[in-house]
């Protein structure tokens, strides 16, 4: 439905002709018995302009029902040579290729961030069929290897990196990943010129399969992501065109030597990431090598330790660095240094994640006052996510005018931090975790938080949450984790308010009594933690 309806609006505008062909056409489907979905599906690819067409086709390398990353298939789309845009368009570009992919309905959502953006995706079972034999017949992917092995291969090469022992090896495969395959590969003598690696989720792989991966000197793209490696090998320093390098989900903490120089990194992706769920936070990275200021076209570098001011002066020669994610674990008067560094990158840093893991000592905290004297905090900033950082810092973020997404946890805030926060015209996402916020009742305040759609709480202070009239008029979701619940009211006012979650032990019959008074009856669920009402926690909704 959702691609007739696509090709009915792109078509309106061509006139009645256009709309009465494709009517006419599906008549005829219909008459002869053809599939009517499939052949919607056809005339949509069809209007596809021939470069989107190809990332579609790409698409069929996935196995049937895999959840695909927005970002990890864009990157792969610019290292396949798939987005032939100018160097510093083709991010974007990939990204207007996946909107229109996700219009007449090819791809379908799976998981969708607070920011309303895709992270995950899958394909409708008929849209994968399809484009796998339109690939096939147009001898766009092989069909040699295994379907498992495919997703992993850069799609140019595949059918060239045949070596003497490819039966042999597909056989030696079949069923156990790409691991096995590797050796046979690296045999090939079409090893050395793949662009793209992606042995995402891959168990067993050994130093010297990692030492064979270094001997691919055109590799752009190299995804070890979800893998038990442990170490990186010194051979590394060889991938002199690499862009991508995923180590995320790995045990790898530093690299080989404690200075690197990957002239054409652009993407630094490393680290466990954080978990913010519930109570607790978790946070691994890895070590910022030394050298790294020499990395110029770097444009994203997340989940890295620095312990002293040198790794921050490093930070503050990356004019390009779009996306910052940075853990201080050494004395804090490393966090003036880096904020020092980070006003250097007012004119390109969009997203950026602080924490510090030390708690600061008395007289170690950094003024206030010294860090209201920066004179370029980053205007540009969409996403900031602090952690440990109890006061400075929180001062200048209502010079954040275009800041859309923040995350807070060990802040301590007070009510007049979240008056500031109010203040944001741009706010649309806001996240308070543990010990984000000292006191128990939180109160959204008329005509603050115009612009915010999505609260998340998630802590055991927070007992009471207040919405006054007229606060936060485009809230569409709130989701409140806590120990304990005395209070949620303000309900019925928030006009736009399609989800309520609640996760922890209360009475949800008065919240449900509230919300049946809403006017758009928006939709309410209760996770308990025990399972059942406990003595003692029983709460009711105060009246909106």
């Amino acid at each position: 439905m959702k691609m007739f309806q696509h090709l009915m609006y792109v078509n309106g505008a061509r006139g009645t002709t256009q709309i009465e062909n494709i009517i006419a056409t599906l008549r005829d489907c219909q008459k002869s018995n053809k599939n009517l979905g499939k052949h919607m599906l056809r005339l949509s690819y069809n209007k596809l302009p021939s470069k989107y067409r190809r990332c579609l086709l790409y698409l069929s390398i996935f196995p049937k029902g895999d959840r695909i990353r927005r970002t990890t298939v864009c990157r792969r789309w610019i290292t396949e040579g798939l987005i032939t845009s100018r160097e510093n368009h083709a991010d974007y570009e990939a990204y207007c290729c996946f909107d229109v992919l996700f219009l007449p309905g090819f791809i379908q959502p799976v998981e969708i961030s607070d920011m309303g953006k895709i992270k995950t995706f899958t394909l409708h079972p008929i849209v994968h069929e399809s484009i796998s034999r339109i690939g096939k017949d147009l001898n766009f992917v092989d069909t040699v290897l295994p379907s498992d092995l495919t997703r992993h291969l850069p799609i140019h090469s595949r059918t060239r990196v045949q070596a003497s022992h490819v039966d042999h090896s597909v056989q030696a495969a079949a069923g156990s990943g790409i691991v096995p395959f590797l050796p046979y590969l690296a045999k090939s003598s079409q090893w050395q010129l793949m662009k793209m690696l992606d042995l995402e989720g891959c168990r067993g792989l050994k130093k010297q399969h990692l030492k064979s991966i270094c001997k691919i000197i055109l590799l752009k793209y190299l995804s070890l992501r979800n893998t038990d490696i442990t170490e990186l090998p010194k051979q590394i320093e060889k991938l002199q065109r690499l862009e991508t390098l995923d180590i995320r989900q790995t045990a790898v903490q530093s690299f080989p030597t404690k200075s690197i120089m990957l002239p054409m990194l652009k993407h630094m992706l490393a680290g466990q990431g954080n978990n913010f769920d519930r109570f607790q936070e978790s946070f691994t990275a890895m070590r910022l090598p030394s050298g790294v200021r020499g990395m110029k076209k770097l444009e994203i570098l997340s989940r890295v330790v620095s312990d002293n001011a040198d790794d921050s002066i490093d930070v503050g020669h990356l004019l390009q660095l779009r996306k910052l994610g940075v853990i201080l674990s050494g004395k804090n008067g490393s966090f003036g240094h880096l904020l020092q560094q980070i006003e250097k990158l007012h004119g390109s840093l969009l997203s950026l994640s602080i924490q510090i893991n030390q708690t600061p000592e008395v007289g170690d905290t950094l003024g206030a006052e010294e860090v209201v004297t920066l004179v370029s905090p980053p205007k540009l900033l969409q996403s900031l996510k602090i952690s440990g950082i109890t006061s400075g810092l929180l001062l200048w973020i209502a010079e954040l005018d275009q800041l859309t997404k923040l995350t807070l946890s060990r802040t301590y805030l007070t009510e007049d931090y979240i008056c500031i926060l109010g203040k944001l015209a741009a706010l649309r996402c806001l996240s308070l975790h543990r010990n984000s916020y000292t006191g128990s009742r939180l109160t959204f305040k008329e005509r603050e938080f115009k612009s915010l759609k999505s609260l998340v709480v998630d802590g055991d202070i927070i007992t009471n949450i207040t919405f006054d009239t007229k606060a936060a008029p485009k809230l569409e979701m709130i989701v409140w984790s806590f120990a304990k619940m005395e209070s949620i009211s303000g309900l019925r006012d928030l006009w736009s308010l399609k989800k309520l979650e609640l996760n922890g032990d209360c009475n949800p019959g008065p919240v449900r009594r509230a919300l049946g008074k809403h006017p758009y009856d928006p939709e309410f669920k209760h996770n308990p933690r025990h399972g059942h009402q406990e003595d003692g926690a029983v709460v009711a909704a105060s009246p909106p």
